[in-house]
């Protein structure tokens, strides 16, 4: 996935979904932890099957490399991840 690109999400209830957003795995060493970042993805629309998202916009926000991808309901209930890899 690019950056600040668009994508599309299938589910089959798009309407309950309040929230995207990336998490980075850890990178740790000596007991820190100086990888893992959660990046929220700005959802742009959604349709009866699927939910528009844009990715970030920059390396700044989200360094390149893999994250899971997560799908949140109103009461911050986690889908099961999906990794991706953002370049």
């Amino acid at each position: 996935m690019g950056y600040g690109a668009g994508f599309a999400i299938q589910t089959p209830t798009p309407a309950a979904i309040a929230e995207v957003v990336l998490l980075r795995p850890g990178a740790v060493t000596h007991g820190f932890n100086m990888s893992q970042r959660l990046v929220e993805c700005d959802i742009t629309g959604t349709t009866a099957t699927e939910v528009q998202v844009q990715s970030p916009p920059s390396g700044d926000i989200a360094p390149p490399g893999p994250y899971l991808l997560f799908i949140l309901t109103p009461g911050r209930v986690p889908s099961t991840a999906r990794w991706i890899h953002l370049a």
